[in-house]
């Protein structure tokens, strides 16, 4: 059976409904939510539900812990600073409390699952380095760990020896010789930062021992027009047609 992981949704209800409706066509059920489902956009209230009603599992991102306590801001920037807080004050007391209730990981199938990282969840450290990878590998003990956070897909292996490999296909195999191990990113469904603006997604196949990595359009323009409408920064506008 496959699973589809979706993560940094960031409120963008147009690549969220195209990201999903990708997923039915493929006959996939089983959903798993990394976090950030809110902030940088317009519909936060719409994605939660969406996701909801939709997700087997979600786990918290930082921007979700931000729209509940401003201490998490203090590492945002100003333009990311903007979005949570007016974030913070359209959030229904049922978005708020769906949020509050998610937890920072989850382990099934041999299979890690985490926001941000599997060193420390709650410190939201970023993976954007081989050295970082490196060090992660040894705080989870699955073959596969799954993240999200960086809004950068990237398919990290280590072998037995301790040597990694960096891959950015699109399909992978994940039946490699015994001991390696996977540390996956399946990007960001509502705010992809690799140059590409169409949204990205994962799906991986535990019985095939595949992972594919999807990317699928979406209205960008009608989400940039809420954007505005909402006098949200005008960088945070630009960077979706733009994937920055």
């Amino acid at each position: 059976m496959s699973t589809a992981i979706i993560s940094d949704i960031h409120a963008n209800i147009e690549a969220l409904e195209a990201v999903l409706a990708d997923i039915a066509s493929r006959g996939i059920s089983d959903i798993m939510c990394l976090g950030d489902i809110v902030g940088y956009g317009p519909s936060p209230n719409e994605c939660i539900d969406l996701i909801h009603r939709n997700c087997k599992t979600v786990l918290m991102g930082n921007h979700d812990a931000a729209a509940l306590d401003s201490l998490f801001t203090q590492n945002f920037n100003i333009n990311a600073k903007i979005a949570i807080e007016w974030t913070s004050r359209v959030l229904t007391q049922e978005s708020k409390s769906f949020l509050a209730n998610l937890p920072m990981s989850h382990v099934v199938n041999n299979a890690t699952f985490v926001h941000a990282t599997p060193y420390e969840p709650r410190m939201w450290y970023y993976i954007t380095s081989i050295e970082e990878a490196a060090f992660n590998f040894q705080f989870f003990s699955s073959q596969y760990c799954f993240v999200g956070h960086t809004h950068i897909p990237v398919i990290i292996s280590m072998s037995s020896e301790h040597m990694i490999e960096v891959s950015q296909e699109t399909t992978v195999s994940l039946l490699q010789p015994e001991g390696r191990r996977f540390l996956i990113n399946v990007g960001s469904v509502g705010q992809p930062r690799d140059r590409n603006p169409l949204s990205s997604y994962g799906i991986v196949d535990y019985e095939a021992g595949t992972f594919e990595l999807r990317r699928v359009a979406y209205d960008i323009e009608k989400c940039q027009r809420k954007m505005q409408a909402a006098n949200f920064p005008e960088f945070l506008v630009a960077r979706l047609s733009e994937g920055r």
